[in-house]
């Protein structure tokens, strides 16, 4: 019986996987299609990998676009937006405290 081996979370795996989701953030402002949900869908799934000035990025990003496509993407663009300021604000914190110590 084999067993197949783990597959290791390495730095240099979520650096591209970070870089990659941002890419396919760019990529989906604006679309109509079902890529903004996916998105915003797979940002969430991995809030760990971006910083403070990704999820700034994410917000000045939407509020710069001059159409987010239908009001069902604006919604879910929106609602990003909403995640990544209350996400900015904790890391912040985070960062704060782990500089006290």
């Amino acid at each position: 019986m084999t067993r197949e081996k783990e597959f290791i979370k390495t730095a240099y795996m979520s650096e591209g996987l970070r870089l990659t989701i941002l890419g396919c953030f760019r990529y989906s402002l604006g679309r109509r299609t079902y890529m903004p949900s996916h998105t915003v869908s797979v940002i969430k799934q991995h809030p760990d990998i971006f910083t403070a000035q990704d999820w700034q990025r994410f917000i000045e990003e939407i509020d710069e676009c001059k159409d987010l496509g239908d009001k069902c993407d604006v919604d879910t663009w929106n609602e990003l937006k909403e995640y990544a300021k209350r996400l900015k604000v904790m890391k912040k914190v985070l960062n704060k405290k782990g500089k006290q110590k």
